[in-house]
């Protein structure tokens, strides 16, 4: 899990939805320097692992899914998640 992706789940847990590129206009997306385009990517992977999910099919807003708040509150693991290849931690 890096850094982005814990923003993303907060930001979209606080903003009930959210695109890549309202979350790259908030300042905590700044401070990382990440981009829309990496912040898309990263949703990507956070949709292909359930925690979060489009609203619309093909569409680029996003709303945080039932194991995303699970990762917030503590009661999931992130190396437990399918196809987790990246550092998590």
């Amino acid at each position: 899990m890096y850094p982005v992706d814990e923003r993303v789940l907060e930001h979209l847990n606080e903003e009930s939805w959210a695109s890549p590129s309202t979350m790259a206009s908030d300042s905590r997306f700044q401070q990382l320097g990440v981009d829309e385009s990496y912040i898309q990517q990263r949703c990507e992977q956070l949709v292909s692992r359930e925690l979060i999910a489009p609203i619309v099919e093909d569409a680029e807003m996003y709303e945080i899914a039932s194991m995303g708040i699970a990762y917030l509150e503590g009661k999931c693991d992130a190396r437990y998640l399918p196809n987790w290849s990246v550092r998590y931690g």
